[in-house]
């Protein structure tokens, strides 16, 4: 039985969910205008749809057609003279205005009602979009279909389910057609698990099928013949992986084909390329399970992950991973059985934030400008500045001649203010404040981790022999040629010294001009100097063992310079510079510690014979007596005791690795020098003579404990920041007291410095005398006794010089 027609005329179907029509094979529209739909504006399945006078569809939304979706067969015939607009109707998927599902070509889904030629249909189409594919319409070639059509504006955009295939050299759509149809791809190389992203293009035919348009589909993967995938396609980026469980080791072919999902066949004669999948690279192996690259045993820790698709590593930072030999270019995709790994704790030069890198660039793990091996040396166009372990630019060429006049200038001038002020330890005010400045330079990270304050700190280092500020001596130093600076300074302050002991012995003006302190600035220079090259020569001496993880599975420890690991230890360079460091060890380091440790010992028994006695007695003496003079006979070993309480103090600092790891055990040593120095110094009831010299020295042990107990009680950094500025501000002060006392126990004995305090008794006394005009009227006994002394008062005057201790040499 035939189905009677539905009609539908003039009627508008405004904001209905969708409007569907299932398998009717007579329906009849005219002038219908379907609006403000939520799912497609007009669905047609299995249906015949008739259309007379207009057919308005606008404003609509759906996902596969905005307007009309026209499916399973779906027909709309048109009667003469009738119209169908499309106005912002929008697909999400494809199809904006129409789409019809059928991309097989074998029907028009747009029919006249008559084969006459010239029956004409208007088509208006109007701001339709779809997000992926057809804009205006999809799968519908009007040439097919209807013969002429009208359209507003002139351009259509259009497209069909995908007819064609081809590798692209970009994701820009705009930029596909002139590389599309030409493109040589090249010969792939990749990794197990490795992502392949290909940049392949799939395009329909538009509505007059002479040009083509971008469309999205399923391709088919055929690996040396052999299906291996369907992959879908869309924004031009076809992504395979490829497992070693399924693909071996080698070269292969991979083809590519259009599969018509409908159809459940392939179309086209599709795309080829060739790859080659090789083993995974240094520092990856290959998984049991999914067959893909992750981290290798060298690697992988505790917070490393491994991304083959980028052939990148990434951990939390104070570590470095790298290959051992950073000399060499590093190629993923050359396999070298030699290629060893390090993976080790990095935490005075490594970044301590979380940190992706490759290992061709393994510079990303490191901070101020530094890289190679474990981040030891300066990145390429940097050098190692003074005054820090960091790396800046040399501006000048010409540079470092400045540098030098600088410090021949500077080095003079101290050794001179130290002799005019008598600036040295033979008085006994300086050994504490030596001390002091010793440990704050040494704890200065443990005190403080943010930055000091730039005139307080530069003091701390001046005391110390160091720079004090940033700045790039020469272009291209590194750490070997730094410790040699370390121990050129001193040594050029003890040539100064010494030409000026010789220089007083040869002339007698000269030696008048010094006076007794060439000898004690000397010792003093030689005790500024002592703490310096411990720590250069512990620096230099530090070793670092460190692990290599090779490729061929084998596994072996090397020993690297602590300093720079780039340098092997005690060979090459290092073993002259190591040489050298055992060398002062030896000649300097520990005589002089025994010296004055075992001071009373020496005066005591080696001046008995007599071959000590002639050649070396009269050298010592005089050095002796400037460290040991100010003490109590009893004590005079007292600053040797000085210089071994600054062993432990100094070994566990550079030793360290990490400060913030060891701040509290570092503290605990550095509290219990303190309280041992205190204790002992207490237990003796005083080791100097003078009662202020005991008082100094508590003084700055004292203010240590304070700094100790604040680091302790203070974590937080810019409340340390305050706390550590303000300690060093009172021993800045009591610094420049000290100097001012110094300075007047020179000019006291002057005939200037003489007179002028006479000229200001005496204007004192008149104006005592003055006061005392109206006091009472002395006595005729007290008159005689004023006019006859008891006693004859005789003035001395004071010529005589005092003895130059540089005459007992």
């Amino acid at each position: 039985m035939p189905s009677a027609t539905i009609r539908i005329i003039d009627t508008a179907f405004i904001r209905n969910k969708g409007n569907v029509i299932l398998n009717y094979p007579d329906i009849y529209f005219s002038n219908v205008t379907i609006s403000d739909s939520l799912s497609t504006g007009l669905t047609l399945k299995g249906t015949l749809l008739t259309v007379d006078n207009s057919l308005t569809l606008r404003n609509n939304t759906g996902i596969t057609g905005g307007g009309i979706a026209i499916n399973d067969s779906s027909y709309v015939i048109l009667l003469p003279h009738s119209s169908l607009e499309f106005t912002d109707n929008h697909a999400s998927y494809k199809g904006g205005g129409i789409y019809a599902d059928d991309g097989t070509y074998k029907y028009c889904p747009l029919r006249f009602s008559s084969s006459d030629a010239k029956l004409i249909a208007h088509f208006t189409f109007w701001n339709n979009t779809a997000e992926v594919a057809g804009d205006d319409f999809y799968n519908i070639f009007f040439q097919d279909c209807v013969p002429s059509f009208r359209t507003k504006p002139k351009y259509l955009s259009s497209s069909s389910d995908a007819t064609k295939l081809c590798f692209c050299n970009s994701k820009n759509t705009d930029d596909i057609y002139p590389n599309c149809s030409n493109f040589l791809f090249p010969t792939l190389h990749f990794f197990p698990g490795q992502r392949l992203d290909l940049c392949v293009c799939l395009f329909g035919k538009d509505y007059n099928r002479h040009s083509y348009s971008h469309t999205d589909g399923i391709v088919s993967l055929f690996i040396d013949g052999k299906l291996f995938n369907y992959q879908y396609i869309n924004d031009n980026c076809l992504s395979i992986k490829f497992a070693r469980n399924k693909i071996n080791y080698g070269s292969h072919s991979l083809k590519l084909l259009i599969y018509n999902n409908k159809l459940k066949e392939n179309k086209g004669t599709g795309i080829q390329l060739n790859f080659t999948l090789h083993e995974c690279p240094i520092g990856f192996t290959t998984s049991s399970s999914p067959g893909s690259c992750t981290c290798s045993q060298s690697v992988s820790r505790e917070n490393v992950t491994c991304d083959i698709n980028s052939l990148s590593i990434t951990h939390n930072g104070l570590l470095w991973i790298g290959t051992y030999d950073t000399s060499k270019p590093f190629n993923a995709n050359v396999t070298s059985p030699k290629a060893c790994i390090i993976n080790e704790g990095c935490l005075l030069y490594c970044s301590p934030n979380p940190v992706t890198f490759k290992l061709n660039d393994t510079d990303a793990q490191c901070v101020n400008n530094r890289g190679q091996r474990m981040c030891g040396s300066c990145t390429e166009g940097y050098s190692l500045l003074m005054g820090s372990n960091k790396c800046g630019h040399c501006h000048s060429a010409y540079i470092a001649i400045g540098w030098i006049a600088l410090f021949a200038v500077m080095g003079f001038i101290l050794v001179v203010i130290l002799i005019a002020l008598n600036l040295t330890v033979s008085l006994g005010t300086l050994n504490g404040l030596l001390l002091y400045a010793n440990i704050v330079k040494l704890y200065e990270p443990v005190f403080s981790s943010e930055v000091r304050l730039p005139v307080l700190s530069q003091v701390i280092s001046w005391i110390n022999l160091d720079f004090g500020f940033e700045a790039c001596f020469y272009n291209g130093m590194d750490s070997y040629a730094k410790q040699w600076l370390q121990f050129t300074f001193p040594f050029y302050l003890w040539i100064i010294i010494i030409i000026i002991i010789l220089l007083c012995r040869r002339y007698g003006k000269i030696s008048r001009l010094m006076g007794s302190h060439a000898v004690p600035v000397l010792s003093t220079l030689l005790l500024l100097s002592y703490t310096k090259l411990i720590r250069t020569i512990v620096i230099v001496l530090n070793k670092r063992e460190v692990t290599l993880h090779c490729t061929n599975e084998s596994v072996r420890s090397v020993s690297l310079w602590d300093e720079d690991p780039n340098v092997e230890y005690a060979k090459g360079k290092h073993a002259v510079l190591a040489a050298f460091a055992l060398l002062v060890s030896l000649l300097f380091i520990v005589p002089y510690t025994l010296f004055l440790l075992l001071d009373p010992l020496i005066e005591k028994y080696l001046p008995n014979f007599r071959l000590f006695n002639k050649l070396c007695w009269s050298w010592l003496k005089p050095i002796i007596d400037a460290y040991s003079g100010p003490m109590k006979d009893e004590y005079r070993f007292w600053p040797g005791l000085l210089l071994v309480a600054r062993m432990p103090v100094v070994l566990s600092v550079i030793i360290s690795v990490n400060y913030i790891k060891s701040h509290y055990f570092l503290l605990c040593v550095l509290l219990t020098v303190l309280t041992i120095m205190l204790s002992l110094g207490y237990c003796f009831g005083g080791v100097y003579k003078k009662k202020m010299n005991n008082i100094i020295e508590v003084w700055f042990l004292f203010n240590l404990c304070i700094m100790v107990g604040l680091s302790v009680a203070y974590n937080d950094d810019s409340t340390a920041f305050i706390l550590y500025n303000i300690c060093l501000f009172i021993f800045i002060t009591s610094f420049f007291v000290i100097v001012l006392y110094h300075f007047y126990l020179q000019v006291s004995h002057t005939r200037w410095f003489k007179a002028l305090l006479m000229k200001l008794s005496r204007k004192h006394q008149g104006y005592d005398a003055i006061s005392d005009e109206s006091g009472s009227h002395k006595t005729v006994d007290e008159q005689m006794r004023e006019i006859i002394p008891t006693s004859t008062n005789v003035n001395m005057h004071y010529t005589a010089l005092r003895e130059s201790v540089v005459e007992l040499y």
